[in-house]
């Protein structure tokens, strides 16, 4: 049942059954999946990466997978970030409770973050970050992670490039675009344009091309699944055709907890499907939305990284009043680099991984 406290929301299923939105998912991934075979994306490896066969892809991502499934436990941190960026997200650090991600699977490495090991497999590959507000989260904790102190960046639109790696140099971008459109133009929708949906033009020949590795997420619920399958692949299609060998990365969309202020603790286990519908904003339907994605970006070669499996274990931590979806820093999001960083580490480490 809605809670009458939000306002109603389009696209939205939560009047239906827990049984029928379980039906929906798996009619839409076969839809999402006939409608990839029609289109002919079907990509074995993962361009951009030693992962060439559909056998070694499969294997990473489970890997990956496995890194994304855990819990919060009460340890010291393996890394906690100093924060040098936007001021909205800082946090107090005595307010930032000694919790560690603990993955079902022991991370690769054995080590804490290695700024210097991270440029290493980066190897002089630009980044270009697209998504929406919660994605301008990863420009802050790349920075954070690896400068050693603050840059310029007007807005969470469209930022310049940023060095993070001197030796060979990597450099860092943001470009705001909410649902990944693929207009090469600046959409000022006969002068009126809209200030909840920006796609600031990231396919531009200008642009793309100058950045080797990708890290994208559409996140609102805007449009009913079969417009999300179809403009996700094409997105997926035109820039495969645009830059061939493009590491493609997707983070999965969080959901947002309400009245977070008043979580004491992280989560010991995911929402029930009956509090799911509760939920405002289109959050109810995000779960559905990432095992789309997930089909479609896996078809075009690309690397889905389940970030959200972890944050939406933690209803403590956001920014907080009226924003519960950003987190501060740090905070949460410290285990999301954690994360990244054995992902780079994978792509780039010869030899099968074991575990």
């Amino acid at each position: 049942m809605h809670d009458p406290r939000w306002p109603e929301q389009d696209h939205v299923t939560t009047k239906l059954s827990t049984a029928e939105r379980l039906q929906l998912q798996d009619s839409q991934v076969k839809n999402a999946k006939a409608y990839i075979e029609e289109q002919q994306l079907a990509i074995a490896g993962i361009p951009g990466t030693r992962f060439q066969t559909a056998e070694e892809a499969k294997e990473l991502r489970s890997r990956v997978d496995c890194w994304t499934r855990g819990q919060w436990v009460e340890k010291p941190k393996r890394l906690r970030l100093e924060h040098f960026q936007d001021p909205t997200y800082k946090q107090k650090e005595d307010k930032d409770r000694e919790l560690r991600w603990e993955p079902t699977c022991p991370f690769q490495s054995g080590e804490t973050v290695n700024p210097s090991r991270w440029c290493e497999a980066l190897k002089g590959r630009n980044i270009l970050l697209v998504g929406d507000l919660v994605h301008y989260q990863l420009h802050e904790v790349f920075l954070d992670t690896l400068r050693d102190g603050p840059t310029v960046c007007y807005g969470e639109l469209n930022c310049k490039d940023h060095t993070l790696c001197t030796e060979p140099q990597v450099v860092l971008r943001y470009l705001r675009n909410d649902v990944l459109s693929t207009n090469r133009n600046i959409d000022l929708a006969g002068g009126h344009p809209s200030a909840d949906v920006v796609t600031w033009p990231f396919m531009a020949n200008y642009i793309l091309p100058k950045y080797q590795i990708l890290i994208l997420n559409r996140a609102p619920i805007l449009e009913d699944d079969t417009q999300f399958i179809r403009e996700l692949t094409q997105t997926m299609i035109a820039i495969r055709k645009a830059v061939p060998n493009m590491l493609i990365i997707y983070r999965s969309t969080s959901i947002g907890h309400p009245y977070c202020d008043e979580a004491q603790g992280p989560l010991m286990s995911y929402l029930k499907d009956e509090e799911l519908r509760r939920l405002p904003y289109g959050w109810s339907e995000v779960s559905r939305r990432n095992a789309l994605a997930r089909v479609i970006v896996e078809a075009a070669g690309g690397l889905f990284v389940d970030l959200a499996a972890m944050t939406d274990l933690r209803p403590d931590g956001h920014v907080g009043g009226q924003d519960c979806l950003r987190y501060r820093i740090p905070g949460p999001l410290d285990a999301w680099v954690e994360v990244l960083y054995e992902v780079f580490l994978a792509l780039e480490s010869p030899g099968k991984m074991d575990g």
